[in-house]
């Protein structure tokens, strides 16, 4: 039922809603605020005058109601501090439930959720609707309320509880439950005892205790985790460079360092915490997916994509990505240098060129001689492009001047324009085309090696089709190996932090082994994992987020690389150094390519002027 009250103006004052869940009994619940459910204050104390005793034992008796105003204070003074959007109020007896409504909450003007059992509570649609955090949980009960913790499935960690007990505080009752709700990471617990007032806060370091506050003691202190009084944290410890790693230092004590790995501990420093590392089987990061979920360490410093399943996250604020590395293109070799500097359509222009010079100074020499001389003018135009002289002898009148400087015009063009090309590309050096695309990576066979764990979370996260057909999935520590020696035969997915590292140990080559292809993919937010139960989870993410903001991390970050090059889990590459070495057989490739096309030239010419003479042979004399 959903009932909304307002004033006489129609300004709506207050939303409430009562979800009421009853099994076994086919009574409705009576409406909340109707009249003959009041009993007003005055009706109470229009009683015979008696005498002090008998006034003050009525006035115990009837606890509930004046301890109402101490409660209605309370729940103010909660809602205006904290800035509360909502109140659940949670009672599952429907009198009690009904007298606290209408004498206490009526009058504050804030959306209310009001249940009367625990399974009508579903925590997962009431997040959806409301969110997690700025809420205030009002139960009202005798015993204390396990089955919400239970019905609430870890949800609303963040969200204050003001308890209401309708009698004196059973101290060792009600410390297991402290106790309890601590361990399911609600650290936010306000106890407030009808009867006589009584406020009573918590105390969890260095023991867990009851002890007697005020509201303003517990608006204070509520968010506050200062001191944890030495209270151990257990974090994941596996090698992942450059995030987490451990090495033992010149004095044989063994290092924790790493970029989220030196925020973690100086975290848990700043609390006064004891840090306390757990070695994993492996440096796969699905090991501490499952430490996380078995709950056998509290955190890994490391940083992963959501898994709500499994753990918690930090805050969502940073948007990860990956890329894919390959090998840098291969130098160019020998041989082909002489064909470099022009490109496929130049040399097309340049042997139609000659074919045409040639075969036109061939037509003339035959109108003038009677007769074909094809591969003398095929030396005349080569020794013009490798402007090495020439000259058209053979050729009389002025169509020796005209084709004398076009040839040469033309030669002294081609050879200039080529020689400082070659010349340039011999300084410089010069690559072949470099992989700057998913389908040329494709096109080129280049295996791509992928741990386990990364194939589960592309294909989670959309990795692009293309290059599902090239992804081979391998053990981690063969990944490792092939990556870590920069193996060219292979390519490699980073992410950003990790592929800095990769670039930093490449930082003093001339020319790097490995290269990001300029396209990203894999967008999704990372955080650090947490246990789901932990009780620090919070105060972690704004730590991370002020670290963010402030620009610690990209200071991590740098000295996280160069502590990783500095320990060797990687080093700093060098450039291989020219030495003379023996010739082998690239040094004859090209003179046996001339040595074949100056060959193919000399036969066609041969067959030309044997085909033309043969022509002119049988034509008949006239």
């Amino acid at each position: 039922m959903l009932q909304v009250r307002g004033s006489t103006g129609g300004r709506i004052q207050s939303t409430m809603i009562i979800i009421s869940h009853t099994r076994g009994s086919n009574h409705a619940m009576p409406r909340i605020g109707a009249p003959e459910n009041k009993q007003p204050l005055d009706r109470w104390l229009m009683i015979p005058h008696r005498s002090c005793p008998t006034l003050l034992l009525f006035l115990i008796t009837q606890g509930d109601v004046i301890a109402s105003v101490g409660l209605s204070h309370i729940i103010g003074k909660l809602n205006d501090h904290l800035r509360i959007s909502t109140n659940i109020l949670y009672c599952n007896e429907h009198q009690k439930l009904i007298n606290y409504e209408s004498e206490c909450l009526r009058t504050a003007g804030i959306t209310r959720m009001i249940y009367t059992s625990a399974a009508a509570v579903n925590s997962s649609r009431l997040q959806r609707h409301i969110g997690d955090g700025s809420q205030l949980f009002v139960v009202i009960s005798t015993e204390p309320p396990y089955d919400l913790l239970r019905t609430l499935d870890l949800r609303f960690q963040n969200a204050d509880f003001l308890i209401v007990i309708d009698r004196r505080i059973d101290r060792e009752m009600w410390l297991a439950y402290v106790q309890h709700a601590f361990e399911l990471g609600y650290v936010r617990l306000l106890l407030h005892t009808t009867p006589n007032g009584g406020v009573y806060g918590k105390t969890l370091f260095p023991k867990v205790r009851i002890d007697p506050t005020t509201v303003e003691q517990y608006l204070q202190h509520r968010a506050s985790m200062r001191d944890l009084h030495g209270y151990p944290v257990r974090v994941a410890a596996y090698k992942n460079v450059p995030r987490s790693f451990m090495y033992v230092n010149s004095w044989g004590r063994m290092v924790y360092a790493g970029f989220y790995m030196r925020f973690v501990r100086a975290f848990l420093d700043s609390r006064n915490a004891t840090f306390i590392p757990v070695h994993t089987p492996s440096d796969s990061p699905g090991n501490c997916t499952l430490s996380l979920r078995n709950e056998t360490v509290d955190l890994c410093a490391d940083s992963l994509a959501a898994n709500p399943e499994m753990f918690s996250l930090t805050y969502g604020f940073r948007i990860a990505y990956a890329n894919v590395m390959v090998a840098h293109a291969k130098k160019l070799l020998s041989y082909r240098y002489l064909e470099a500097p022009f490109q496929i359509s130049v040399w097309l222009c340049l042997v139609t060129y000659v074919i045409l010079i040639v075969g036109f100074l061939s037509c003339i020499h035959w109108q003038q001689h009677r007769r074909w001389d094809f591969s003398k003018y095929l030396l005349e135009v080569f020794s013009s492009l490798l402007f090495a002289g020439f000259s058209l002898r053979s050729i009389r009148g002025r169509e020796r001047y005209i084709l004398f400087g076009v040839i040469f015009m033309t030669g002294f063009v081609y050879s200039t324009m080529y020689l400082g090309l070659l010349k340039s590309m011999l300084i410089s050096e010069v690559f072949e085309p470099q992989i700057n695309t998913f389908e040329q990576l494709v096109a080129s066979n280049t295996t791509l090696l992928v741990d386990p764990y990364d194939r589960i979370l592309f294909a989670k996260y959309n990795m692009p089709e293309v290059l599902w057909s090239v992804v081979q999935t391998v053990t981690f520590e063969t990944l490792l190996y092939h990556r870590n020696r920069f193996d060219q035969n292979y390519a490699y997915v980073l992410f950003t932090d990790r592929m800095a590292l990769y670039e930093t140990a490449q930082l003093f080559l001339r020319h790097p082994r490995l290269r990001r292809i300029p396209v990203n993919f894999a967008f999704l937010f990372t955080g650090i994992p947490m246990r789901k139960r932990w009780f620090l989870k919070e105060h972690l993410s704004t730590a991370w987020y002020h670290a963010f903001e402030s620009g610690l991390t990209r200071k991590l970050s740098e000295d996280a690389n160069n502590e990783a090059m500095s320990v060797g889990h990687l080093h700093y590459l060098i450039t291989e150094h020219l030495e003379a070495k023996p010739l082998d057989l690239d040094y004859f490739v090209m003179p046996a390519i001339a040595l074949a096309l100056g060959s193919g030239l000399a036969i066609i010419s041969f067959v030309i002027e044997l085909t033309a003479w043969r022509m002119c042979r049988s034509r008949p004399q006239v």
